[in-house]
Order: C-alpha cells, then sequence, then structure tokens
C-alpha cells in the first residue's frame, strides 16, 4: 500500500493512505489533477515519474480528501497552500511493502557435474527493493503511432 505524507502545512501535516490499486482516481480527481497540474490521464505518469511538484500538491490534496480531511471545494486552496512550501521535505510517497530479507545461510551448493567454469560477466546484486509507483490508466502512446505506415510496391 502506498502513504503520502505531508510535513510542514499545519493543520494537514500527517500520513496518509494513497492506493491508487484499491481505489483509482475519480473523474473529480482527474478534474482536479489537470486544471492544477495539466497532466491527463495518459501523461501523468510522466509527471509522476519526473517528480513534478504541482502533480505531488495535488496528489496530497486528493490523499486529505480521501481522508475527509478537506472538502472538495477546499481542493485549489490546498493544492495552493501545498505549492507554497518547500516541495523536497512537504509531500513524501511511501510504500509500506516489508523488505525482503536474504537468506545468509552460505554459498549456493555447487553443481553436480562438478565443474568450476563460469561463462560470461558476473552481475550485481542489490536487496534494496524498489517501491512501485501508483498505476494509472490507459498506456502512454498505444492508441496512435508516430511514423507514417509503409507500403509495398510491386
Amino acid at each position: 500500500m502506498l502513504w503520502l505524507t505531508v510535513n510542514g502545512v499545519k493543520p494537514y501535516d500527517g500520513r496518509y493512505e494513497f492506493d491508487l490499486e484499491q481505489a483509482e482516481f475519480t473523474t473529480r480527481e482527474w478534474g482536479w489533477i489537470k486544471r492544477h497540474s495539466g497532466y491527463l490521464p495518459l501523461t501523468v505518469e510522466d509527471g509522476f515519474m519526473g517528480g513534478d511538484p504541482e502533480l505531488f500538491a495535488v496528489f496530497a490534496a486528493i490523499a486529505l480528501r480521501r481522508a475527509s480531511k478537506i472538502t472538495n471545494e477546499q481542493i485549489p486552496e490546498v493544492v495552493e497552500r501545498i505549492a507554497d512550501a518547500p516541495f523536497g521535505t512537504t509531500i513524501q510517497l511511501e510504500d509500506d511493502q516489508p523488505e525482503t530479507v536474504e537468506d545468509d545461510a552460505g554459498p549456493p551448493v555447487s553443481s553436480s557435474n562438478g565443474s568450476s567454469g563460469s561463462s560470461g560477466d558476473g552481475s550485481t546484486t542489490s536487496s534494496a527493493p524498489s517501491a512501485p509507483g501508483p498505476r494509472f490508466s490507459g498506456t502512454h502512446g498505444s492508441a496512435t503511432s508516430e511514423s507514417d505506415r509503409l507500403r509495398s510496391v510491386t
């Protein structure tokens, strides 16, 4: 589950559920996203991945509204208040999925043929899981192609 934390914008400071898998954006929420950040369903992922501060301000207002801390009419005012706060410390997204713990029981069991050779370069591993971002509806660019159709002439 994804959580959104607001810090430094009293009286809205706190940690709020922002689970888009269980509750996708409503048409009203998409309207707020469009009006206050300019993103549409097929472009919002670009803003999310780019860390657009205005988009995150709208996300925070939506999380506050979903938590019944503000009304629909307060969305514009709250977005403006959040927009005036320092971006890097005001809004944080967190995933509460537990980190996976690697088994430290020792090296893997060797193969049965006794071969100790290896082929290919080794790869690095990391025990830090990546936090999944919100899932947005639609796929970017899936409806159109920017290139002309090719036609064969015989």
